[in-house]
């Protein structure tokens, strides 16, 4: 077995004893848990509005499930080329400011203008939305793409599970917040939606303008010293096989619940005549049951494995679209409704709670954001697949049938998992010694 390479930003716990007080991010664990927390947030408000609002505003104007799914597929797009990205940021070794904070600053401070030239696009001219929104979504997967890459950097590893769940459920209810543009927009119109959806996430670049990665003289002896991406150790990377399973359980793992995603929201609102006040109803229930399912997921990946929660949480998301495709005759009812999207977002989570803390075990630290960004750059390219073939599929098979093959492809991804063993990779990339006190794969 070839010698790990040594991970030169690694957590400061893995280096030196942690200090009781400090206002940096490498000494101040709740520091930590909130800045990160915030990154999704921020990245959570303005993709609940164009997934959920903004939708909505397109739906009204008379676009096809396939239409949609179109648009969303563009969206998604950027996502998938976190997998160039990384390997970008990890050549820049830091300076004063840090390593990653200046890209999370750029990336949140051009986020929120293409959301204010959708208040003057004109709808019906898709190329003009698709455009922006591949432009908004490309600064936002940067914005994610230098967060994980200071996570990798800055998180201790007894950490992952409980900062996966508090980032996973901040983003939740972002995204919630998001939602509810179609309801704010009814009584102050879509222009001044789009401008308070840009807002929150200038507000939140404080946080990296103002909280340091590192204490300032340890910041200043990282930029001199630390080595920019390890071309050799990226090979070696690559060689690892059950690694490259990763790539295909980020690429095959979300397709069902993938697939529904793209014309739930059309369901609701062109087929079952959904106000604004009740799809905004659905998306504050989908966020306490969205955070519950994020905390309880990071917690029982941490506790049983990632690997085993992840199943868990697949079989449960197929068994709640099954159930929901085979009563139609239920979905007029608003109660039924809110149990499906509860139960569904509840799932949904868990597993992706579990899948962030899969991948950064399996991930080579000595990559930085590189190796974690190129299995959730997969992820987003099956989001981006399904959005399109979701529509296409909804369109030609109606709901019902749509959903079932949803969840019968959801279920059936789940050997998929077996590719990849976590205690490998962390004996492959971390030395025999970390992977014999690494937590359940």
């Amino acid at each position: 077995m070839s010698e790990p390479a040594e991970n030169l930003y690694a957590a400061p716990e893995a280096t030196a004893p942690p200090k009781p007080r400090g206002k940096t991010l490498a000494d101040s664990r709740i520091l930590r848990f909130v800045f990160f927390g915030l990154m999704y947030f921020a990245q959570g408000i303005p993709w609940g509005f164009l997934a959920g609002g903004y939708r909505v505003f397109l739906i009204d104007r008379g676009l096809s499930n396939e239409a949609l799914g179109t648009v969303m597929g563009i969206a998604y797009l950027p996502w998938s080329f976190k997998v160039f990205l990384g390997p970008l940021l990890d050549r820049y070794r830091g300076g004063r400011f840090g390593r990653r904070r200046p890209f999370i600053l750029l990336a949140e401070l051009l986020m929120g203008l293409p959301l204010l030239a959708l208040a003057a696009a004109d709808p019906n001219r898709l190329g003009v939305i698709n455009v922006l929104l591949f432009v908004h979504n490309s600064f936002a997967a940067l914005q994610d793409v230098a967060s994980d890459g200071l996570a990798v950097d800055i998180l201790p590893a007894d950490e992952t599970g409980r900062a996966n769940s508090i980032m996973w459920a901040a983003k939740i209810i972002g995204v919630a917040i998001g939602a509810g543009g179609a309801k704010l927009a009814k009584h102050i119109g879509w222009e001044a939606t789009f401008v308070a959806m840009a807002l929150p996430v200038w507000v939140i670049m404080l946080a990296p303008l103002l909280v340091r990665e590192r204490p300032r003289s340890e910041g200043a002896e990282l930029a001199p010293e630390g080595k920019r991406l390890n071309v050799k150790e990226l090979v070696r990377t690559l060689r690892f096989w059950p690694g490259l399973g990763g790539f295909v359980i980020g690429f095959c793992a979300p397709a069902g619940f993938a697939l529904v995603g793209t014309f739930t929201t059309r369901l609701y609102r062109k087929d079952l005549g959904l106000s604004e006040e009740a799809l905004w109803a659905l998306s504050t229930f989908d966020a306490p049951a969205g955070v519950v399912g994020s905390l309880v997921g990071g917690a029982l990946a941490d506790r049983f494995g990632k690997r085993s929660i992840m199943a868990v949480s697949m079989l449960l998301i197929g068994l709640v679209m099954a159930t929901f495709a085979a009563h139609p005759e239920l979905w007029p009812r608003f109660g039924f409704l809110v149990a499906y999207q509860v139960a569904h977002q509840f799932a949904y989570c868990m597993y992706s709670a579990a899948t962030l803390g899969f991948f950064m075990t399996i991930s080579n630290p000595a990559l930085g954001a590189t190796h974690f960004t190129a299995y959730m750059a997969m992820t987003n390219l099956c989001y981006s697949f399904t959005a399109w073939y979701g529509g296409w599929l909804a369109d030609r098979m109606g709901y019902s049938r749509a959903i079932l093959i949803a969840a019968f492809v959801q279920v059936v991804a789940i050997p998929l998992l077996l590719l990849c063993d976590p205690k490998k990779a962390e004996a492959y990339f971390r030395g025999e010694k970390d992977a014999q006190t690494a937590t359940p794969a």
